[in-house]
């Protein structure tokens, strides 16, 4: 026969006096975190693990008049903290948002390894919340072609009330509004993002073409081709030449772009001609 050894508090290591309620991985708080009133709100909640009336539908989820165990609101306490981690301000849903504008829900063993929870635990615990009207969830699923069905992660969200119950109600609005306006700018830049990614391809390709059709008329404007030696050294250009053969190739461009049907040998004569008048 085997004896389980309780090396303090109960069997499942929970120690009355000393609750463990938090996460795996730390919130990010203040820029590039979770919005302040999820955070204020998790804190908040602790009260309920020292006076169960806080909450009275979630201490009466379990059917009975007596008070919810304290192992049980230490478990509901660090699945709320892990739900609340990845609450949307603006649908009060819970998951992640994809790049394609979706949304991911989470699965609750996922919630249990941020929760730092056997999954069993964190399932009692997610029934709970939902008889208490804290969490909603709604199961999820799709025919396979076969006719059965494969199960999703259920979608979860977050009752309002539960913010009201700890005074962050009229927080919880503002912040919502917040949050809604920065999705709608995000979704305004997204969509113009394609728009400005077309605009710029387009005078790419222009002034690529561009520089293809007048490449003759800058070759013969450059002398030899690169890498060839001259022999010659009294036949080099002089400083005077080689800023007008630069004024006059950059000068060549732009005609071709101004005037798309135009030759390379007539950018060429048009750029030389100016250049030439410049300096007289």
């Amino acid at each position: 026969m085997r004896f389980r050894v309780n090396a303090g508090g109960n069997y499942c290591g929970h120690q009355p006096e000393n609750p463990r309620i938090g996460l795996m991985e730390p919130v990010r708080q203040g820029k590039g975190g979770i919005p302040g009133v999820l955070t204020e709100l998790m804190e908040r909640l602790v009260r309920y693990y020292y006076r169960p009336w806080a909450i009275p539908s979630l201490n009466l989820a379990n059917g009975s008049s007596r008070q919810q165990r304290s192992e049980r609101r230490e478990a509901c306490l660090s699945t709320l903290w892990a739900i609340l981690k990845y609450t949307d301000l603006v649908t009060l849903k819970v998951g992640v948002p994809t790049a394609d504008g979706g949304f991911l829900s989470l699965t609750v063993r996922y919630l249990a390894k941020q929760a730092g929870l056997p999954q069993r635990r964190v399932e009692r615990a997610l029934g709970d919340l939902k008889r208490a009207g804290i969490v909603g969830v709604h199961p999820r699923c799709e025919m396979r072609p076969d006719g059965s069905y494969k199960g999703h992660a259920a979608i979860k969200t977050v009752s309002k009330l539960l913010f009201a119950a700890f005074g962050l109600g009229f927080r919880l609005g503002f912040e919502r509004k917040r949050a809604a306006k920065r999705l709608q700018k995000k979704q305004r830049q997204q969509q113009k993002a394609p728009a400005n990614k077309t605009a710029s391809a387009r005078r790419n390709l222009t002034a690529r073409a561009a520089l293809d059709n007048a490449g003759s008329a800058l070759k013969g404007l450059g002398g030899k081709p690169k890498g060839v030696r001259r022999q010659d050294r009294s036949a080099e250009p002089t400083a005077e030449e080689i800023e007008k053969r630069r004024q006059a190739q950059l000068l060549a461009v732009d005609y071709k772009l101004a005037n798309p049907t135009w030759t390379a040998d007539q950018c060429r004569e048009a750029a030389e001609k100016a250049v030439e008048a410049r300096w007289r």
